[in-house]
């Protein structure tokens, strides 16, 4: 299982996005003011969007909505 700790301001994320379905924010964890980590980039989900199952390491692009 790798992680990844990012930026939120910065990187686009699919794990930040609101419209990729984890309610309950399982796939990030925060590390410190902007930084938070991904802790399994290879974690799928349901993109609303697209209707397409997405990796949480996946980049959004013009639909991309931060949900923190």
């Amino acid at each position: 299982m790798a992680s990844l700790t990012v930026n939120v301001k910065f990187a686009k994320k699919c794990a930040f996005c609101r419209y990729w379905h984890d309610p309950a924010c399982t796939a990030i964890v925060p590390k410190a003011p902007s930084m938070w980590e991904i802790r399994d980039i290879n974690q799928k989900s349901l993109c609303t969007k697209k209707n397409l199952q997405m990796p949480a390491n996946a980049f959004c692009g013009s639909d991309y909505v931060c949900k923190l």
